[in-house]
């Protein structure tokens, strides 16, 4: 009877059993008659790569059947026509295959050429495994994700191209390993083997980097050999992975532009709205990128330099139809499909006018934001993946940056497996999977010479998303024998191979549980190996936290403030609590950390790595332990904050000085043996301190600011215990400006101070104002009318604008959980019958820039220095009247 199956048994541990057998059976092989192979007289260039590998395969045969042949191909191509029997392939059927065993012919049937291949690679496998043709095969197996993707980021850790995000240019100094065809090789073949059928890469814009734009030659930026170079490399490239099965998508950011093409049309390289210029460009770049590359697609960003309220239109006028442009001259009468990010842009409207126009479009939004943190994901963060599910062709799963696992291994094949068994019940039909170390791609961030590569270094990573997504519904003890033998095949032996299982499955919970319950964010704005500030855990709301961390990407259950009320008022708790989980992180990792160190007498291979291994088990173990103890101590905080008993204080002393200690010997041993703690070294990252690899790139820069926090305390709270008075607040100083001219167009400029005048259209004018702001120079907008501010820096800067909260809270502008903007200060301007409006900055180039937000209640409040570090805070001359429970904040800052 015909087993149908959705994965092939145990792939990559198949490979384990060749070792030294495989020379003796090549000699044995060389000595009775090759087995046939017949591959068809139309195959695709994909079925003759699979044949390639399969041949390689056959010379493990050890004894071959006499007169045994493999025929494979369509299952309607001719050489099929034979074998009556072979079962029919479903009428949507992709990359399905059916191997057969017909008398003395293996016979492999696919429903498309990647069907072919991938039973090709099945049966290789199968035959270095056992050295022999299975015997009474009759399987078939399809993919259980149809979109199945890795990316590499074509991007830097720091900006480094005219202080513009995400620009770089493909060259040798910038990418060197896109010019390394051998590596290329292995990498792919590595993707293959896995089962991935797609690759991401990521580039503000890429265009002219790739292609030849006669009509435009004011945009070229690399000279005229470099720019040929690239363009035959990216056709090898594209080439070779679709050989393999592999669809090679290029990304882009909107509205990026070429920036030479920028300067001489006197545009920012960034637009925040359409324009005719803009717009023709853009639309010429990608119908040449559709004619240059046929066999390339397209992923792209709408929003973040452009306003959402302007992505369908973007997309519908320019996009669309420049993909059109370029489909009609290459004299291609299928719409391939293309992917749009729901990321920072209006998706409902997006999706609901360009769906006419274009039908087959593919979306992606972020799983988990920018972290690991649950195998699931819930309410609204649900709702946005069914609704793309139904809108789309296919929805795309981002498996994003992984923020709070970096710099660490991370490898825990039951997460994977239950966080992909989920998807089909979703409707998410794509993966695509962030390397765990994205900015410096290919390297991890090991402090080794020479550099670890990521492949290497990460491959259960790799191995288990790509064996998932093949299919996420196998028996969990045939799983767990598996992956053994993959450690095993590292490692040297079984022993080693259970106990490093272990340690990797006991550790891999930790971080992604406690973001969570705890965290100020899931996106790259936090790194969670550097720790927290007090502040940050007993004061959230200062920190613009992301809540669909708690209330999307995590399982239900309270947060520490949500706790402490509980515990306050004996209440019951709900679900999961920052206590409990604090605990359970403790004692998984110490586990963790024991089950490596055991494996160390049966460790016979690769000894380097394992004691790296271990080493990375000893940090998560030492970061779990100063969480648990600076959380108490936040608890204790906190429960002084309700009944201002001392005896709270004495204990989160005896608590923030154990996370101190943690902390350092967490910096005694991760310090050493990472180069950056974080990928990312940007003005973007704010969680504990602000980034950039001057900026806190390690832990051994934190752990001074976290022995000043104890020391502030312990000052502070003697001061307290004194009952001296007690200064809470720092003497403020005004905020540095940056000089800027308001070009012609939307906006007035006004100084900001008490009593001035906040919108052009309307009366609301300002009697409150932190004083930090006052006699800044500011911008503002008729509010009814909106448009685009258009303004010249003098320097890099950042914008300080202020938005008014809706009724939630939240602002009715801006959307807070986008990494692109930071929040400042609460509360700090006020006006008459209106919503405080809170100040929130964002990083832009010197030189001309962009802003609309479109119509709403928002003002710009003036420009600081790049590099300028404001703590964010609230302004307590306008919310703190002096009753009321102590605000805690002071006592660490």
């Amino acid at each position: 009877m015909m087993n149908i199956r959705l994965h092939r048994i145990s792939r990559r541990a198949l490979h384990a059993a060749a070792g030294c057998a495989f020379l003796l059976a090549c000699t044995l092989a060389a000595q009775t008659a090759p087995i046939k192979l017949d591959t068809g007289k139309n195959a695709s260039a994909r079925e003759l790569w699979g044949a390639q590998q399969l041949r390689q395969a056959l010379a493990a045969v050890r004894q071959p059947p006499s007169g045994a042949r493999i025929v494979v191909g369509l299952r309607t191509a001719p050489q099929m026509a034979r074998f009556k029997d072979l079962p029919a392939f479903w009428p949507q059927a992709e990359e399905a295959f059916h191997i057969q065993q017909v008398g003395n012919t293996w016979v492999i049937a696919g429903s498309d050429p990647s069907g072919v291949l991938y039973g090709e690679l099945e049966l290789a496998d199968r035959i270095r495994s056992s050295g022999a043709l299975p015997t009474g095969i009759d399987d078939t197996e399809h993919p259980a994700l149809r979109l199945r993707g890795v990316c590499i980021g074509m991007q830097k850790q720091e900006i480094t191209y005219d202080g513009a995000e995400y620009d770089y240019l493909y060259t040798p100094k910038n990418f060197p390993f896109f010019y390394d065809k051998a590596g290329w090789i292995k990498y792919l073949d590595m993707l293959a083997e896995e089962r991935y059928n797609s690759l991401y890469l990521w580039n503000g814009h890429p265009f002219t980097s790739l292609l030849r734009l006669p009509k435009y030659p004011e945009a070229q930026e690399l000279p005229t050999a470099q720019l040929e170079q690239n363009i035959a490399m990216f056709k090898w490239l594209t080439a070779e992975a679709d050989k393999r099965g592999i669809w090679i998508l290029q990304g882009f950011y909107n509205i990026h532009l070429s920036h030479t093409f920028a300067r001489a049309h006197h545009l920012p390289y960034h637009l925040a709205t359409p324009n005719p210029i803009a717009s023709a460009y853009t639309r010429y770049v990608i119908s040449e990128f559709i004619r240059e590359y046929p066999h390339a697609g397209l992923m792209m960003t709408l929003g973040e330099a452009l306003s959402p309220h302007y992505g369908a239109e973007w997309l519908t006028k320019t996009i669309i139809p420049g993909v059109k442009d370029g489909l009609k001259e290459a004299g291609i009468t299928t719409e391939p499909p293309i992917v749009v990010r729901a990321h920072a842009t209006d998706i409902d409207t997006v999706m609901k006018e360009a769906r006419p126009l274009y039908s087959n479009i593919d979306t992606m939004f972020k799983w988990n934001g920018e972290s690991l943190t649950w195998t699931n994901v819930r309410g609204s963060v649900r709702a946005r993946f069914q609704m793309l599910s139904e809108d789309s062709n296919v929805a795309i799963s981002n498996v994003h940056l992984m923020s709070n696992l970096e710099p660490f291994r991370w490898g825990d094949p039951d997460f994977v497996r239950e966080t992909l068994a989920n998807y089909p019940r979703i409707g998410i039909q794509g993966l695509h999977l962030y390397p765990l170390r994205y900015w410096d791609w290919p390297y991890s961030g090991d402090n080794t010479d020479p550099r670890l590569m990521q492949t290497a270094r990460d491959w259960i990573w790799f191995a288990s998303w790509g064996r998932y997504a093949w299919n996420p519904f196998r028996d969990p003890q045939k799983e767990h024998a598996y992956w053994v033998a993959q450690f095993a095949q590292r490692f040297g032996s079984a022993q080693a191979g259970e106990k490093l299982l272990d340690a990797y499955t006991l550790a891999g919970p930790c971080q992604p549980s406690l973001l969570p319950r705890i965290g100020i964010t899931e996106g790259n704005r936090q790194a969670l190996t550097l720790g927290m500030t007090m502040p940050q855990l007993i004061d959230p709301d200062r920190f613009n936290p992301a809540q669909t961390l708690w209330t999307g990407d995590g399982p239900p259950g309270e947060r520490l403030a949500e706790y402490v009320a509980e515990e306050v008022r004996h209440q019951p708790h709900h679900g999961q609590t920052p206590i409990g989980v604090s605990d359970e992180t403790v004692q998984s990792s110490q586990q963790a950390l024991a089950a490596a160190q055991a494996a160390a007498p049966y460790v016979t291979q690769d000894k380097a790595e394992y004691q790296r291994i271990v080493n990375d088990m000893r940090a998560i173990a030492l970061l779990m332990q100063f969480y648990n103890a600076k959380v108490k101590a936040a608890e204790q905080i906190l429960l002084y904050g309700y009944d201002h008993d001392a005896a709270h204080l004495q204990q989160a002393d005896t608590l923030l000085a154990l996370s101190v200690d943690r902390f350092s010997e967490l910096t005694r041993v991760a310090g050493p043996a990472y180069i950056t703690a974080t990928g990312m070294e940007t003005s973007q990252r704010r969680i504990p301190f602000p980034g950039g690899m001057h900026n806190y790139p390690n832990w051994q820069q934190c752990l001074p600011m976290y022995q000043k926090e104890l020391a502030t305390f312990r000052k502070r709270r003697a001061a307290l215990l004194s009952g001296k008075p007690v200064q809470k607040t720092a003497v403020v100083q005004t905020f540095p400006q940056v000089a800027f001219t308001l070009k012609p167009g939307a906006g007035q400029l006004f100084t900001v101070e008490k009593g001035a005048q906040l919108f052009q259209d309307g009366p609301a004018v300002i009697d409150n104002l932190a004083p930090e702001l006052a006699g800044m120079k500011g911008i503002r907008i008729a509010r009814r009318r909106g448009g685009a501010l258009t303004f010249d820096l003098a320097q890099p800067a950042q914008i300080l604008v202020g938005f008014q909260a809706d009724g939630s809270g939240k602002s009715s502008v801006l959307d807070p959980e986008t990494e692109q903007w930071n929040l400042l200060m609460l509360n700090a301007v006020g006006s008459p019958r209106a919503p405080a409006m809170a100040v929130w900055a964002k990083p832009l180039p010197a030189g001309e820039n962009q802003l609309d937000m479109g119509r709403g209640d928002y003002v710009v409040l003036g420009f600081i220095p790049a590099d300028y570090h404001v703590t964010p805070h609230v302004n307590f001359t306008a919310a703190d009247n002096g009753s009321g429970p102590v605000n805690l904040d002071w006592l660490f800052e």
